[in-house]
């Protein structure tokens, strides 16, 4: 069982769900705002799930068909998932149904409160949370395992975000993810550190969302890395995100001017928040931009004849990216 955030469209949510499950056997069905999986091994496809952006909540358990069977199945999840003295919650949605979502949660909290000794209801912080789902005589329940990163489901637009493999740039593309864009990292060539700090946040996101939206293209060519980035710029007119914080006013005027596609949006978001995204992609140890090298709108405005090579829509681990690259040169 998947849970929506809410946010954005379901129809997307069910295409990043399907797009991820592609690759494995397993029927995916709606009730409500929840997707139903079928699946041999569900824990592996919860596992599979757990980062991606617009679910909030994954949970594992049975299907049933008649009324009456909501709460056996029920009272067997308790029995694996509850013990004596521990708290619960049960949410429920029904569709097409004489029963209302107060009636599931409240026969559904009779009996688990009958069956358990010392249990009790917590709304606000349950140590285990039950999730309902009935759409006429059938349905599904189970127990919450994972809580998704919620945000918006990826939606297929398409942004470049500039990464150099750093803190910022990192934290900016998986933020950009979670807002439901499809991503094209946008990487200009520096020293191998800083490429194999991209390829690790590639693979990173590469399983965290529909991998067919994601991308990575190298610049290569010349010796001027933002020069590199400046023309690129200048040849594509699709939006563009950089984690760049410019250091005086005048700088925000004098960039959008010059590179109208670029947009800063970290310019209102605190470093510590920064951070907890970046740790949130467990890439290790914060990387500064190469060299301790900034990008600055002199730097970009020294345009530089650049290639492009790309790498994308399939999950792959860091040494792939590497190779693929290689084999591109």
């Amino acid at each position: 069982m998947v849970g929506w955030s809410g946010a954005g469209r379901f129809e997307d949510i069910e295409r990043t769900v399907v797009g991820k499950l592609s690759a494995r056997e397993g029927d995916v069905d709606r009730i409500g705002d929840a997707l139903l999986v079928t699946a041999d091994d569900p824990v592996a496809v919860a596992r599979s799930l757990t980062f991606l952006p617009g679910i909030s909540w994954i949970a594992v358990g049975y299907r049933f068909s008649g009324a009456g069977n909501y709460l056996k199945h029920l009272e067997l999840l308790a029995r694996r998932y509850l013990s004596k003295g521990r708290t619960f919650k049960i949410s429920a949605q029904v569709v097409a149904s004489k029963e209302t979502a107060g009636d599931a949660v409240l026969s559904g909290n009779s009996v688990l409160l009958a069956s358990i000794p010392g249990v009790r209801v917590d709304e606000r912080r349950p140590y285990v949370r039950f999730h309902v789902c009935i759409e006429g005589v059938t349905g599904a329940c189970g127990a919450e395992i994972r809580a998704g990163p919620g945000g918006v489901p990826t939606r297929g637009d398409w942004v470049s975000c500039l990464v150099s493999g750093g803190e910022r740039s990192s934290a900016l593309a998986w933020m950009a993810a979670r807002s439901g864009f499809s991503l094209r990292l946008v990487h200009s060539r520096t020293d191998e550190a800083a490429l194999r700090r991209v390829a690790r946040l590639y693979s990173e996101l590469s399983f965290r969302m529909d991998p067919r939206c994601l991308e990575l293209v190298l610049l290569d060519g010349g010796d001027k890395p933002y020069g590199r980035i400046g023309g690129w710029l200048r040849d594509h007119k699709g939006p563009a995100f950089s984690g760049l914080r410019p250091g005086r006013p005048s700088a925000l005027t004098e960039f959008a001017e010059r590179f109208p596609n670029l947009a800063l949006p970290l310019l209102l978001v605190q470093e510590d928040e920064v951070a907890a995204v970046y740790r949130s992609l467990r890439l290790g140890r914060a990387a500064q931009a190469s060299g301790g090298r900034e990008m600055t709108l002199k730097s970009l405005d020294a345009l530089n004849p650049y290639a492009e090579r790309r790498f994308g829509g399939v999950q792959a681990d860091s040494n792939a990216v590497i190779d693929a690259m290689k084999r591109r040169g």
